[in-house]
């Protein structure tokens, strides 16, 4: 399969610029061996601190770790990163705004680090989120736009939510027992409005006192289905990956 160079829009965003990229953008490899990294943008400048390749290949691909395939050196080169957004940048429209925001992404990995790709399927395994024996038991909005907010990590709000968005959300999980992607396999179609609430599991520490105990509340996996009538299931599936041909170790110079 041919290498991608992606510089363009998808054909669902063809009302944007074409080549949308920043207008002006600084890298510089960072060699702090820091463990931690950072992202902000403000007042039109998108900044990021510590940032490995893979993970602004994750950025620009729209893609998570285990879906990246490459050289192992894409984890351990950092970079700082500072990039200009074009005038006209955020479009009003949510999708349009990720859309662009990726594909500046993109041309600037391919212009800086000669970065070239191609997508294909792997198999893994994974958490098919499936329709539990009840039904579900939550209620399909009209379309008007997604909202959703994850309060104290124990308590979700979402309206308009696709199911697919919903998988998403559960994919990021730290309660879940298996470190495994969630995909949407209930076959439902539509937007949706859900509440859930969930305790997370209780790790004492050697240092806690005799006192602590757990909060009483149920599973994230027990909430699931007992609040919404979903349930995981351990399955395997193909995957869309995203395989790394080429990329410059050292981008071209600011």
């Amino acid at each position: 399969m041919r290498a991608i160079f992606i510089c363009g829009l998808a054909a669902g965003f063809a009302s944007l610029a074409v080549c949308q990229e920043f207008e002006v953008v600084s890298i510089k490899p960072n060699n702090s061996m820091s463990g931690s990294s950072s992202t902000h943008s403000d007042k039109g400048i998108l900044r990021g601190a510590n940032l490995s390749l893979k993970s602004l290949i994750m950025r620009a691909y729209g893609m998570r770790d285990y879906q990246v395939e490459g050289p192992d050196w894409l984890g351990s080169e950092h970079f700082d990163i500072s990039a200009k957004f074009p005038d006209g940048y955020p479009p009003k429209d949510r999708a349009d705004e990720s859309a662009a925001y990726m594909a500046m992404m993109q041309k600037m990995l391919v212009d800086r680090f000669h970065l070239a790709v191609h997508r294909g399927q792997k198999t893994f395994a994974v958490y098919g989120l499936v329709v539990a024996k009840g039904g579900i038991k939550f209620r399909q909005v009209p379309d008007g736009g997604q909202h959703s907010s994850n309060s104290n990590n124990t308590h979700y709000e979402g309206t308009g939510i696709p199911m697919e968005g919903f998988a998403g959300f559960l994919s990021k999980r730290p309660e879940l027992p298996a470190d495994l992607p969630v995909l949407d396999m209930t076959g439902l179609k539509g937007d949706y409005t859900m509440t859930l609430d969930w305790v997370r599991e209780f790790k004492p520490s050697p240092d806690a006192p005799a006192s602590a105990e757990p909060s009483p509340g149920p599973s994230l996996l027990s909430a699931l289905e007992d609040q919404l009538g979903l349930k995981l299931e351990t399955r395997k599936a193909p995957v869309e990956i995203l395989i790394v041909d080429h990329a410059e170790k050292v981008p071209t110079e600011n």
